[in-house]
């Protein structure tokens, strides 16, 4: 069941963990085509695409004349039909890429997504744009944005008339994404950057929560059904101790084996008789047959290897074992002290580690084990 539970834990683990490869892989879920800005010079900004195999990679320049220059790469999803489209990214928490700038560049990754305030299909431009910064040196590093950590500038919000606080955005209805130059790049120089393993990376928590019900569920049913394996190996155990068990009062073996020993059929007689009585002890067995404690303690060692507390104990209890097969009325207590027992705790500790269940467990499995019986007699 160990192994089984961690297998199920292992699938959910494995089928909750998202990774879908953008480039240079393309997961045909996510169909997508690319767009560059400008497309033509303004004049001394632009920005030249060179290759789109293996590595995305593109040059740039930005005119330093311009106030603020502005060139972007980006990609945006489409359907079969070459449409616009909006992807749900709800179930993914980050992108990530590497990439390498010559000069050393601080860039900006941008998400655009759905505004149904302010976004027309036909016109691109009015995507809401989300972003943050991230920087980028001669040598390949990978980048990790969490797609829940964009914020929405403010000069987005201030063209289409929102309030500053309003920088949300819909991860459900996102359009696409961009890498586009900062404040910070550097300007007046041609700017090289490389791109390549672009992958979205999440988790489907329903698939770990399924599997822990499962798993429960399978622990409850394992659970149930050892239990029930172990009530029947107890109540056959149990019937099998107690039929052991009965050979073991005096009476019974004294009918079928008389004694020749005088002091051991006397003894034995004695303690079949009088195992009932509360007070009997091994002092009051000297007192009454006349035998010495150790005659008496070397007898029941020769006859049934018991000391004489553990042979009344045995007595007792198999009495009580009896009488608790024989009468569903009766109660422990009254059973207990019809053995010899004043102290029920005490004769239930002892009954317990005699028969490994308690007087009441005893005979409720006791009585529907002759119960299944009885049904099986009659349907036979």
């Amino acid at each position: 069941m160990v192994m089984v539970t961690a297998f199920i834990f292992y699938i959910g683990y494995k089928k909750s963990q998202l990774a879908v490869s953008l480039f240079p892989a393309r997961d045909q879920g996510f169909v997508w085509k690319t767009s560059l800005e400008p497309e033509k010079p303004k004049g001394k900004t632009q920005l030249l695409l060179r290759n789109e195999v293996g590595n995305i990679e593109y040059d740039f320049f930005l005119d330093p004349a311009q106030q603020f220059p502005y060139i972007h790469y980006s990609v945006y999803f489409v359907d079969a039909i070459q449409s616009t489209l909006q992807v749900d990214l709800t179930s993914y928490q980050t992108i990530s890429f590497k990439v390498i700038c010559d000069p050393k560049n601080v860039l900006q990754f941008v998400l655009f997504s759905f505004d149904g305030r302010v976004t027309d299909l036909k016109n691109l431009v009015t995507r809401r744009v989300s972003s943050t910064a991230f920087s980028c040196t001669q040598r390949w590093s990978k980048v990790t944005i969490e797609l829940d950590d964009l914020e929405t500038p403010q000069w987005w919000l201030s063209k289409y008339g929102f309030e500053y606080s309003e920088k949300g955005y819909q991860l459900n209805k996102t359009m696409g994404f961009a890498w586009v130059n900062s404040l910070q790049s550097p300007t007046n120089t041609f700017s090289n950057v490389k791109l390549t393993e672009i992958q979205l990376s999440g988790s489907e928590p329903r698939y770990i929560y399924g599997s822990i019900v499962l798993c429960i569920c399978l622990w409850i049913l394992f659970l149930v059904w050892q239990l029930r394996r172990y009530t029947t190996a107890l109540t056959l155990e149990i019937r099998a101790r107690v039929k052991d068990d009965q050979p073991l009062i005096a009476y019974k073996k004294l009918s079928i084996e008389p004694q020749k020993d005088k002091e051991k059929d006397s003894l034995l007689r004695y303690m079949a008789t009088e195992y009932t009585n509360h007070d009997l002890s091994l002092e009051s067995a000297i007192s009454s047959l006349n035998i010495n404690r150790n005659k008496i303690n070397d007898i029941l060692k020769e006859e049934l290897g018991l000391t004489f507390t553990t042979y009344l104990n045995k007595l007792r209890l198999t009495e009580a074992a009896r009488l608790l097969t024989e009468n569903t009325n009766v109660n422990v207590s009254e059973i207990a002290y019809a053995v010899g027992y004043n102290n029920v705790p005490y004769f239930n500790k002892l009954f317990k580690q005699e028969y490994g269940c308690a007087p009441k467990t005893f005979k409720t499995l006791y009585q529907s084990k002759d119960l299944l019986h009885l049904n099986d007699s009659n349907n036979d």
